[in-house]
């Protein structure tokens, strides 16, 4: 007898789910905001079988103690060679024969109660090889009125089932299959001191055929702290923004290609900048920001990178 329709995509589903999901983090000296997500993930409410795998990138183990002393099922790693894409590809070396998906947040997040529910049904209903959610910026009291009224830090929101060019590592689950095709070092660790090797990364995906679907369902928070709540810090990110694209649309076509349409947008944008100021009396990231992009191009083309992550 021919199963119905919903039938088949129920065990489409079942199979999909058979074993568990493996949430990897990256952490580098922020022990107190690495616990806050590991109690988050405690105490959520899942029907997911999962395990953890905290890798920290600090050699001397500061995140030891925190990682050890959750009631969650946690593999500890050191990766003490310094980079975040060496951390990430530390913790895809702890992917087990059994695991079907790789989830991955920030250290400084904390998960909603139903955030793995709503990630892995998102990814059995569209059956996409990457699903990835919203990250919710958490603002101070004291956080600057024109950071909250003009619609800075806080990250765009799509409609779940849209899909996308590229992700982060922030709030994402990549099926084993896509990553076993992706082939070896998944994170180009040339982007550690810029970051950007997780855009890289899912935009070469999606070039080779992979699908990245938005659940909007899936939900993870982070506090903004004081020192990102300036115009300093909120520039700097927009070029390394920039910067990122620059590099990962290098790849595909020349350097040379590019520059002038940099060169012809920094003005453009820079009027509309202007025109924005003027008609709504106030700094709006939809005029700012792409104004800091097309400087973080310029940026890229001729070899100067905001290196947010390096080290001393």
């Amino acid at each position: 007898m021919d199963q119905s329709p919903e039938t088949r995509q129920d065990d489409v589903i079942d199979e999909l789910v058979t074993g568990p999901v493996v949430i990897t983090v990256a952490t580098y000296r922020r022990p107190q905001l690495l616990g806050d997500l590991l109690r988050s993930l405690s105490d959520m409410q899942t029907t997911v079988s999962f395990r953890v795998v905290v890798v920290d990138n600090d050699a001397e183990a500061s995140a030891e103690s925190v990682a050890r002393a959750s009631a969650l099922n946690v593999t500890y790693v050191v990766e003490p060679c310094a980079g975040i894409a060496q951390a990430r590809n530390r913790g895809l070396d702890e992917v087990r024969d059994d695991d079907r998906a790789i989830i991955f947040v920030d250290d400084d997040e904390r998960v909603h109660s139903g955030w793995l529910d709503a990630l892995v049904s998102g990814w059995t209903t569209h059956q996409s090889d990457v699903v990835t959610g919203p990250v919710i910026s958490v603002f101070a009291t004291d956080c600057p009125r024109w950071i909250r009224e003009g619609g800075f830090i806080q990250r765009p929101r799509h409609a779940t089932g849209a899909s996308l060019d590229t992700a982060a590592t922030n709030n994402t689950l990549l099926s084993v299959p896509a990553w076993a095709d992706a082939g070896r070092p998944v994170f180009d660790e040339s982007f550690s001191e810029t970051g950007g090797s997780d855009t890289a990364f899912f935009t070469k995906l999606v070039s080779q055929g992979s699908r990245i679907t938005w659940i909007d369902e899936a939900l993870v928070e982070e506090d903004v702290p004081a020192d990102r709540a300036t115009f300093g810090w909120i520039w700097q990110r927009a070029v390394r923004g920039g910067n990122v694209q620059a590099r990962v649309r290098a790849a595909e076509r020349s350097k040379i290609s590019l520059l002038p349409r940099v060169v012809l947008a920094l003005p453009y944008r820079g009027v509309r900048l202007v025109i924005g100021l003027i008609v709504h009396r106030r700094l709006r990231a939809v005029d700012l920001v792409p104004l800091a992009w097309q400087w973080g191009l310029l940026g890229a083309l001729t070899g100067r990178l905001v290196r947010e992550y390096r080290r001393a």
